[in-house]
């Protein structure tokens, strides 16, 4: 039933998709926690926080091997800036950017990631404003 998912979406404010996946996040993260198994693969410190949470390839798929994007031994947890390919250098901006899961950015105002739905198109490195819709209309983004 489609409606069925727009009835969802309205209650919850977001999209019913973003919200299925924010939850399976937290599960994921919830039960992380509970095995000790939040360390980060790259810099073998704890992972402490939600938005940290990055789930990586040990061995790069991409070009390679199918079946290294689904093995489960390939598959590590990092921290969202330990899970990067290169380290920016100097006092690059790049130091400071929030990688977003994709189809969504970063809102410096709500400090949470939205579906790139919510915000205008802008000159950040991403193509978005720095502040989602709503904030802006609430004049965080001022």
């Amino acid at each position: 039933m489609a409606n069925s998912s727009a009835r969802k979406s309205k209650f919850l404010g977001m999209p019913f998709g973003t919200a299925n996946g924010r939850l399976r996040k937290m599960i994921l993260f919830n039960l992380l926690k509970r095995l000790n198994e939040n360390i980060c693969y790259k810099c073998k410190e704890p992972i402490t926080r939600l938005d940290e949470l990055s789930i990586e390839h040990i061995m790069p798929w991409e070009g390679v091997s199918i079946e290294l994007y689904w093995d489960m031994d390939n598959i590590a947890f990092s921290h969202l800036l330990c899970n990067r390919p290169h380290k920016p250098s100097g006092g690059s901006s790049t130091a400071r950017r929030i990688v977003p899961p994709i189809g969504q950015a970063w809102c410096a105002g709500c400090k949470d990631f939205h579906p790139v739905e919510l915000f205008s198109k802008g000159g950040r490195w991403n193509g978005y404003r720095v502040y989602c819709n709503p904030c802006r209309k609430r004049g965080c983004g001022r």
